[in-house]
């Protein structure tokens, strides 16, 4: 037993020089997880927003959007004039979590987290946003999933999934120096909680 006891204490001292060293951790792993964002559609939907965002605070300029734009295989580019990126557009009954104006380009993405499709979502989507400028529909997801409610619409939306989000933004953050704290927290949750 007392063999024992001195075993328990010299772990308990290696645990806190560990804990003293910042090597061992619990909780959450990002900001966005303690604030119990990780897993909220709006809230990592607005962090993409943010990201795309040539003028945005997050010091990355246009290259988030021109690597979106790049995965999408548009020809655009993220120093346009006029480009614009709107969360929670809504049109009628149906709202669009984000859209991208380009000059000659519109990137309409519906994202999802954990949530199931509503009734008729994408086919809405797609009729009316098909009007925008050569429109390019993203379902952007955990994984690859097939989206259930593209009927009339198959064929036309784009999968791409918070993972491959996390690397595009990745490669811009370290070809650029300076960027906001906020965008490396944003690619960790993006990498720790959303990788399936």
């Amino acid at each position: 037993m007392t063999q024992w006891k001195v075993r328990l204490g010299e772990l308990q001292e290696r645990q806190r020089n560990l804990v003293q060293a910042g090597c061992w951790r619990g909780g959450p792993r990002t900001l966005l997880a303690a604030l119990v964002q990780q897993y909220r559609e709006l809230a990592m939907t607005a962090g993409l927003a943010w990201l795309l965002r040539s003028d945005g605070h997050h010091g990355l300029g246009p290259a988030v959007l021109d690597g979106l734009l790049e995965y999408l295989a548009i020809d655009g580019s993220g120093t346009e004039a006029g480009v614009r990126v709107a969360l929670e557009e809504q049109r009628d009954e149906t709202r669009a979590d984000l859209v991208v104006y380009g000059g000659d380009w519109t990137i309409v993405v519906e994202a999802k987290t954990f949530a199931v499709e509503q009734d008729r979502q994408l086919d809405r989507l797609y009729a009316h946003w098909q009007v925008e400028p050569a429109p390019c529909f993203v379902f952007l997801t955990r994984g690859q999933r097939l989206p259930t409610t593209a009927v009339d619409s198959r064929g036309r939306w784009r999968a791409l999934t918070w993972e491959q989000v996390a690397g595009i933004a990745r490669t811009a953050a370290t070809l650029i120096t300076g960027v906001a704290p906020g965008v490396h927290d944003y690619i960790a949750t993006l990498e720790a909680y959303h990788r399936v």
